[in-house]
């Protein structure tokens, strides 16, 4: 992700954000100064420092010509964590949503969505972790492990390499870009990061379950 990317999450467009950054970069611009040092017109200039005013991402000082300076660094992040966290709390109360059933088979695609699943299905967990994954996978899914470990869960990993994550048990096997997670023994998750099935479903939980506990016996029987 790039700061562009970041700020465009903060509520910034493609264009305030590339001014707002060249605008922390000095002390203060006139709107000409912010049109020739980001190369966008003027008139697409000044309409963004206004949205950017507006928006409480700077601040003008008046003069002739008006001066816009971004707010800190600082400033923006207690902002962002400021507005993040009202938002939170307005979708914990306003919001209601119904809980999958245990039979769908629901299909997960993309990088990004499926490492957010299983991150969500590791912190949710409340008992027990197996995770069968290559080291590069294990590595992403490192924080929410290390957060199950504090809070006292059974950890399983299978992978070719290990992690620090607090006490767990590890399995050293070469892994492919293939998945498998489950959780408490009720949830699973299972395919690739570009695609990967998400069940409650308690017969496929038992078989990716039992696959699992088959390659366990395996790597200890040849580690015997």
């Amino acid at each position: 992700m790039t700061i562009v990317d970041a700020l465009k999450n903060l509520g910034f467009t493609q264009q305030e954000a590339t001014i707002y950054i060249k605008l922390a970069a000095t002390t203060s611009m006139t709107g000409y100064e912010a049109a020739k040092s980001s190369g966008i017109s003027r008139s697409n200039v000044y309409a963004s420092l206004s949205n950017l005013v507006d928006k409480g991402f700077a601040y003008t000082i008046e003069g002739n010509p008006v001066h816009y300076v971004a707010i800190t660094k600082e400033d923006l992040i207690l902002n962002a964590k400021r507005n993040f966290s009202t938002t939170i709390d307005i979708i914990n109360e306003k919001l209601s949503t119904t809980s999958i059933t245990s039979e769908p088979y629901i299909t997960i695609s993309g990088l990004k969505s499926v490492l957010d699943k299983m991150k969500n299905i590791i912190l949710q967990a409340d008992e027990r972790i197996y995770v069968s994954v290559n080291a590069k996978i294990l590595k992403e899914l490192e924080e929410e492990l290390i957060i199950s470990c504090e809070k006292g869960l059974k950890i399983v990993v299978l992978s070719s390499e290990d992690i620090s994550c607090g006490e767990h048990i590890f399995y050293c096997t070469k892994r492919n870009a293939s998945i498998k997670l489950i959780a408490d023994t009720k949830e699973i998750m299972a395919g690739t990061l570009e695609q990967s099935l998400y069940s409650k479903n308690t017969t496929l939980v038992n078989i990716i379950r039992e696959s699992l506990i088959d390659e366990i016996t395996l790597i200890t029987e040849r580690s015997n």
